[in-house]
């Protein structure tokens, strides 16, 4: 569980961070969030879960796919979350940390 202190931290990059637990998951909503220079679009809605999930130690959702000047493996799609569809990438090693961490790890894939 993330700290109140901790989601103010992700204020920068997408304010009103919210934390949710759906089957025993943990994952923190993060409205538009900004995304590194380069990518389309600018800002989307994402995801962060901070549990391990489809063989991942964490994993960032989008709210579309997002294009970027790295090719990148979008292997989850359409995964329904907290009553939306999500689409993430592949990318793995995260190490965990508090949430600022782990999502400033999953968003050097982007640049």
């Amino acid at each position: 569980m993330a700290t109140e202190g901790e989601l103010r931290e992700l204020d920068p990059l997408s304010g009103g961070a919210k934390e949710y637990v759906e089957f025993g998951l943990t994952y923190i909503l993060l409205p538009a969030l900004r995304l590194p220079n380069g990518c389309s679009p600018v800002a989307v809605d994402a995801l962060l879960c901070l549990s391990q999930r489809d063989g991942y130690p964490t994993r960032l959702f989008f709210a579309q796919p997002v294009a970027s000047k790295n090719g990148l493996n979008w292997n989850a799609q359409n995964v329904a979350i907290l009553q939306r569809t999500w689409f993430a990438y592949s990318w793995n090693y995260v190490a965990s940390g508090r949430p600022i961490e782990v999502l400033a790890q999953h968003l050097k894939a982007l640049r």
